[in-house]
């Protein structure tokens, strides 16, 4: 995240679970709302209405806060880096929602964090040790049985949310690189902003008037995304990340419930079985780091502390 735990006290913690419950929901509504949108509209209409209503809500946060004026920041370059990594894969991601039940995307998604370690050695120079490493191959056996080569119906939507989830882990890396500078509000102001610049260019050509309740959906998306985020900061300042990492996954039981629900998605056993060997590396995983970090800690000399 792009927010540092403060170390609040331990009562500030179950607020924080809350609150990252309550933004990973958020981010459920917003996906179904784009997986009914696609169905309408092209990626980029759907990607500029989202961009555009979530940078509304986050600019008029910072406006309140009174950090708008934040939004010229010094490390420019790295926003502008991490927005044009990120754009392919939001568009690759928002792509899959139409086309894939929301659990399924989900638990592809879920390898961000194993492409989070395997990629941090080499991006930040961070070790990694044998256990995250076994992990790591292990979560992507997981990704392996999900992926069913061979299956062209399911490839290549399959392959193009793996590719959003390798984009997610690099922006992640860029976060961690990027923390303490900035506030929480800019990061979404630059990612937001850019995104409505560059899909406004090719509007013209995949434009398709939208009905005004759609319009609306729209609205409710975009809001959804910038109001999530903002929880989401909160929360991680409330409770340490080693705490809140694993609520991600709440996120395939929000997936599975509404694809039932709304959409009569039935639970593919092979995904299923697949999401659970990535989730179950991926608990390993962010236990390793806590582990981690608190040997580190404990390593310092307490005027370090």
């Amino acid at each position: 995240m792009a927010v540092r735990p403060s170390g609040e006290s331990s009562a500030e913690v179950p607020a924080g679970i809350v609150l990252s419950l309550a933004s990973y929901g958020l981010f459920t509504l917003m996906d179904t709302l784009i997986k009914i949108l696609g169905g309408r509209y092209h990626v980029v209409q759907v990607m500029f209405f989202n961009g555009l209503f979530a940078f509304l809500a986050v600019a008029a946060l910072a406006a309140r806060r009174g950090r708008l004026h934040r939004a010229l920041s010094p490390q420019w370059r790295l926003h502008l880096l991490r927005w044009s990594i990120g754009l392919p894969g939001g568009l690759a991601i928002f792509w899959c929602y139409p086309r894939m039940p929301l659990a399924d995307v989900y638990a592809i998604l879920f390898a961000a964090p194993l492409f989070m370690t395997a990629l941090s050695q080499p991006l930040l120079g961070e070790r990694v040790g044998w256990r995250r490493w076994s992990a790591v191959l292990f979560g992507f056996s997981g990704v392996v049985v999900m992926l069913r080569p061979g299956e062209a119906v399911l490839e290549a939507t399959a392959l193009a949310a793996l590719f959003g989830a390798l984009v997610h882990a690099v922006n992640m890396l860029l976060l961690r690189k990027m923390r303490g500078v900035d506030p929480p509000e800019v990061f979404a102001i630059w990612g937001n902003g850019l995104s409505v610049l560059a899909t406004g260019v090719a509007l013209p050509w995949v434009w398709i008037p939208p009905e005004p309740a759609d319009l609306g959906l729209h609205a409710l998306a975009g809001t959804f995304a910038g109001t999530g985020f903002m929880l989401l900061v909160t929360a991680y300042a409330k409770a340490p990340a080693a705490v809140l990492a694993p609520f991600q996954y709440a996120q395939m039981i929000y997936g599975l419930v509404i694809g039932l629900l709304l959409f009569g998605d039935r639970p593919d056993p092979l995904v299923l079985l697949g999401a659970g060997i990535v989730v179950a590396s991926g608990l390993y995983i962010f236990r390793r780091e806590a582990v981690r970090r608190l040997s580190a800690a404990a390593a310092r000399p307490p005027s370090a502390r």
